[in-house]
């Protein structure tokens, strides 16, 4: 049964709290994973080489997290998890598909960002404990890269994920390398036969080469837009 899109938008929106701000939603995102980073940085003190590996392996695993969490909750059903399987699957690829993917208003942002108190739930359950273990084990600069690199994956994902959803041809795809590949690569797997199969990263495409899940075909010419 072919899936009406518009028809979900309408019934979503509807269902929306009419104070919800999408503005606001992103702000809140933005200002507090980037204070988190650069209040980080701002603590370290003569880095040494090894150190700044921890900010390395921060963004790999940010990386594999991204792959593994997208895939095992975001397209696997599972009881614990089934309200982050219902706001992905359910909503997010009923809202937007492949012929699809643009956001019309701010309060679309909704269904794009991840929800406003994921964040903190990120930056205290993995950031700190991981920042205190490298802290006790490591040093101290370690610690802080660690923070910074758990806190700027986050921000990283969410703002890829958002730039996903901007009209083809925007000026910040034309801007910012990679982005429209991405944005490209993003669209591929909306198509709702393949969602459960391919390209589950939104940074960077490493851990779908490793797994072999990355696909790419090439892309239809598109009209370039100042929007």
């Amino acid at each position: 049964m072919k899936h009406d899109t518009e028809a979900f938008r309408a019934r979503y929106r509807a269902a929306m709290h009419p104070r919800y701000s999408g503005r606001l939603h992103a702000l809140w995102i933005a200002v507090a994973g980037l204070t988190v980073v650069l209040v980080s940085m701002a603590q370290l003190e003569a880095v040494q080489t090894f150190e700044w590996l921890v900010l390395a392996l921060a963004l790999l695993l940010g990386n594999i997290g991204e792959y593994a969490i997208h895939l095992s909750l975001g397209h696997r059903k599972k009881r614990w998890a089934k309200l982050f399987y219902q706001r992905h699957t359910g909503d997010h690829h009923s809202f937007f598909t492949d012929s699809n993917m643009q956001w019309q208003s701010p309060s679309d942002w909704r269904v794009v960002l991840f929800p406003a108190w994921l964040i903190i739930v990120v930056v205290a359950f993995i950031g700190a404990p991981g920042a205190w273990a490298f802290n006790h084990f490591v040093s101290t600069n370690a610690a802080w890269l660690w923070l910074a690199g758990i806190s700027g994956t986050y921000v990283l994902y969410e703002a890829f994920h958002f730039s996903d959803h901007l009209p083809d041809g925007h000026w910040l795809h034309r801007l910012v390398p990679g982005l429209a590949a991405m944005a490209h690569l993003h669209r591929l797997h909306h198509h709702r036969d393949d969602m459960t199969a391919v390209n589950f990263n939104l940074t960077f495409p490493l851990t779908d080469y490793v797994m072999g899940t990355l696909r790419w075909t090439p892309r239809e010419p598109t009209t370039t837009t100042q929007d």
